[in-house]
């Protein structure tokens, strides 16, 4: 009998970004990238695990004098009562440093004010103020580290990820996207659209990877989201039993992911 084996796979030519993972970089595609961003717009899972937040509610945290104030740190005209309507509809604010102050201003007002920041984050209030007002584009590292690690415990608890005792609920995952293997130098092989369901194999995501796969999504680095996934695809997933190793040559890879659904338990 003949056996059917997948298609031989094809050169990758695929766009990809680089991202690190239990201390090395690897490399994702471009296209799982960008479909775990679209999940996270979609699925009811990953509702509010970002710490990019609508024009809405930006308007609701800051303001329309916090938002003009954005528009006025970036040297543009503040927007009118009629200009911040639409923004709010289309959920889009045109220009790209309008938005990135606006939503470092409403990150910081999320974490109790300029004073709270400057505490949690070891830097004086000014230090802050001139970070928020965009005169300072990137704080150093260790209260660069501060910060971010205190906006995604922030975005966490509010996404109800989290227990009372602060630790992370475990995620029941189903991954659907178009996927290959790679074995080092050997020849992989090709698969069509397949849907993954982490959830009820042998081995569901750990305590550890269900943080880490929170602390990715809330800090928007979907390329470690990917990953993750492709890790635990490679080295915990029944139908990939082989491999004793995840990286650039071997193991599971998305070569998109169309739709991720996560359960928090």
């Amino acid at each position: 009998m003949a056996l059917h084996l997948p298609t031989p796979r094809a050169k990758n030519d695929l766009p990809v970004k680089a991202t690190g993972l239990d201390g090395m970089k690897v490399k994702v595609a471009t296209a799982a990238v960008d479909g775990i961003a679209k999940s996270q717009e979609t699925s009811r899972g990953l509702a509010g695990l970002t710490s990019k937040v609508s024009v809405k509610q930006m308007r609701g945290e800051i303001g329309k004098d916090g938002i003009r104030q954005a528009a006025i740190d970036a040297g543009k005209t503040p927007p009118s009562d009629r200009t911040l309507r639409r923004w709010a509809q289309q959920d889009r604010i045109p220009n790209a440093e309008i938005a990135e102050l606006a939503q470092r201003r409403a990150a910081i007002e999320r974490l109790g004010g300029v004073n709270a920041v400057a505490r949690k984050i070891g830097r004086t209030p000014s230090s802050v103020r001139r970070y928020q007002s965009g005169d300072t584009n990137e704080l150093r590292n260790d209260a660069k580290s501060k910060l971010k690690a205190a906006k995604t415990t922030d975005t966490m608890q509010k996404a109800g990820v989290l227990r009372p005792d602060g630790t992370t609920k475990i995620a029941t995952i189903q991954v659907t996207g178009r996927v290959h293997v790679r074995n080092g130098d050997e020849a992989g092989y090709d698969y069509r659209t397949r849907t993954l369901d982490f959830g009820n194999s042998d081995t569901p995501f750990s305590a550890e990877e269900s943080q880490a796969l929170a602390a990715a999504l809330a800090a928007d680095d979907q390329a470690r989201v990917v990953a993750i996934l492709e890790r635990h695809a490679t080295m915990d997933y029944p139908e990939n039993k082989g491999f004793d190793r995840y990286g650039d040559q071997f193991g599971f890879h998305f070569d998109a992911i169309d739709k991720l659904d996560v359960t928090w338990r």
